[in-house]
């Protein structure tokens, strides 16, 4: 039958350092091998100046528009397709392309983009975006006249498929 403890044996426990000691190692040795694996699985994930390189850029494509004039009116006013042009923030103008898709790259994908389109040097359109409000890094936009401008990624547009 075992008895409670009493005072004089709790006294004699809390003051007794050999189980203190104990415990105080096997808590430092259990932390030093915590740290080590803490560390060794840092060194094998790669940098974040690595990952970030990758997911900074984002592009643009520009699909193919029909060559001729359209018929009806255009959301965009008239143009012409055979001026018409593409420009995204400073960057160049580039002819809006008809029987290829085009990609403009290295886009920031933390910067707000300005994309203007112009026809026989008028703009006729223009309006902006942020890759953050997509899901995906490449984005589509397309002008067929009739609709005017139309943006997104292949996650809600079903014609996004530039590669």
């Amino acid at each position: 039958m075992s008895r409670p403890l009493g005072p004089e044996v709790v006294r004699l426990r809390r003051y007794d350092g050999t189980g203190y000691k104990l415990n105080c190692m096997k808590i430092a040795v259990a932390v030093s091998i915590f740290l080590t694996l803490v560390a060794s699985g840092r060194a094998q994930q790669p940098s974040n100046e690595q990952s970030t390189t990758i997911a900074r850029s984002g592009t643009v494509c520009v699909l193919p528009n029909s060559p001729e004039p359209p018929t009806r009116i255009s959301p965009g006013g008239d143009y012409n397709p055979n001026t018409l042009t593409i420009s995204i923030d400073t960057r160049p103008q580039i002819p809006w392309p008809h029987k290829h898709s085009i990609k403009i790259e290295d886009l920031d994908l933390n910067e707000r983009h300005l994309i203007v389109l112009r026809s026989d040097g008028k703009r006729i359109q223009s309006f902006r975006f942020r890759f953050s409000e997509y899901k995906d890094t490449k984005v589509c936009v397309a002008f067929d006249g009739y609709q005017g401008v139309q943006f997104g990624d292949k996650y809600n547009t079903y014609w996004c498929k530039c590669k």
